[in-house]
């Protein structure tokens, strides 16, 4: 049975070359599912000790936790790592197992979930890069959320590192068996550990790549030509176009809101209404699409104007069922901001069911979150009446 582990990495001697030997050995324990970008981060403790590279994984694997934990501790051991009573010593390496599939265990060996996920944001961070979805156990909240409430000041953020061209190759050698990778950090042809950003890397374009071929073999079993020229170019634009339409799956929830928090005193409702959205459902990959209301009841802090779209289109632009989307922005919100109510009320309009099955194209969805005071039936009718009124 393949269980799903997420492994936090760490190295500041020789930290280049020895993270990502970590990443290929890492590979022996199962299956590298998604990696994190690789951050650079300052040594905890000591302000004078070297930098870190940090990052985490996702690996599907048949190893027990212990087991794991173990086999994780003969990699450090065989690259040189000795642990010492000193936990902010610098070290060749680090693999700590954080999380691993829906256990709770403390037992004086190991402790899951790691309790230090709660307490640094570089490390919630690259988690929710490679599974924001994933529910902390036992009852939340997910790693995007928990990115999200760990925000500090753009200042105090991680820099995305870059490695060398050489290393390019090896992860795209790591993940040629991937499901998926989200965001990842990039590569110049010259090795300079203080020159970074972030593009599409190799195993991206793969993706890419392999999307278009499976175009192709659509257009051929349709009894379609792709080779005519109105459909040369057709399977590269269907890739670009799914990076575009599912780019939610990419999106960074710290750097989407960035900061944007603000006390305040003020206490009646805000409501944000008529946020078109448009997605792909999950059944038939076909759109669906319409407008979004959101409304919250501040509790000492209110958000930026422009973050309540841009939460809405980062779960829009994703695989969705509609009812799963209001319920997902609705929670990221209660997470985020922990008002004394929160309601999300989406209407779409489904392709599905327009132009294919039923053929019903005037029927709408509507779909509803309430919490909090939005339970309460005068306050859902004070809201009733804002969605309402003119603009």
């Amino acid at each position: 049975m393949m269980n799903d582990a997420y492994v936090f990495i760490g190295s500041n001697i020789g930290r280049g070359k020895n993270y990502l030997e970590a990443l290929k050995r890492l590979r022996a324990l199962g299956k590298l599912v998604a990696a994190s970008p690789v951050y650079d981060t300052p040594a905890l403790g000591d302000t004078d000790a070297p930098r870190f590279y940090n990052g985490a994984v996702w690996l599907k694997t048949e190893f027990a936790p212990h087991a794991l934990r173990n086999a994780l501790r003969e990699i450090e051991h065989a690259m040189g790592r000795t642990r010492t009573a000193d936990k902010n010593a610098p070290r060749v390496i680090d693999l700590d197992l954080v999380l691993y599939d829906e256990v709770i265990l403390d037992d004086g060996e190991l402790r899951l979930p790691d309790p230090h996920i709660y307490e640094r944001p570089f490390m919630a961070r690259a988690l929710a890069h490679v599974n924001p979805d994933y529910v902390i156990p036992p009852d939340g909240p997910t790693l995007a959320e928990l990115a999200c409430r760990l925000r500090g000041n753009t200042a105090d953020m991680p820099e995305v590192a870059q490695i060398s061209e050489q290393a390019q190759a090896l992860i795209h050698t790591l993940f040629q068996e991937r499901t998926f990778m989200p965001e990842q950090a990039a590569f110049t042809s010259n090795y300079a550990e203080n020159e970074w950003h972030q593009t599409i890397t190799t195993a991206d374009a793969t993706a890419h790549q392999a999307i278009a071929d499976a175009v192709r073999t659509i257009l051929l079993n349709v009894g379609e030509d792709p080779t005519r020229e109105g459909l040369l170019k057709t399977p590269d634009r269907v890739a670009r176009a799914y990076d575009e339409l599912l780019s939610g799956y990419r999106m960074d929830p710290v750097a989407l809101i960035n900061g944007a928090f603000f006390d305040t005193d003020y206490r009646d409702m805000v409501v944000v209404k008529d946020i078109e959205f448009f997605s792909l459902c999950e059944h038939h990959i076909l759109p669906f699409f319409g407008k979004a209301h959101v409304a919250y009841l501040p509790n000492g802090q209110v958000l930026g104007l422009s973050k309540i779209p841009r939460i809405v289109n980062m779960y829009a632009r994703r695989l969705q069922l509609q009812e799963k989307m209001t319920q997902e922005i609705a929670d990221f919100i209660q997470e985020l901001l922990n008002p004394r109510g929160v309601a999300v009320i989406v209407t779409g309009q489904h392709m599905c069911s327009m132009m294919r099955g039923v053929n019903k194209p005037e029927a709408k969805m509507i779909t509803q979150v309430m919490y909090g005071e939005f339970q309460r039936r005068e306050v859902r009718a004070i809201l009733n009446e804002r969605l309402q009124a003119e603009d």
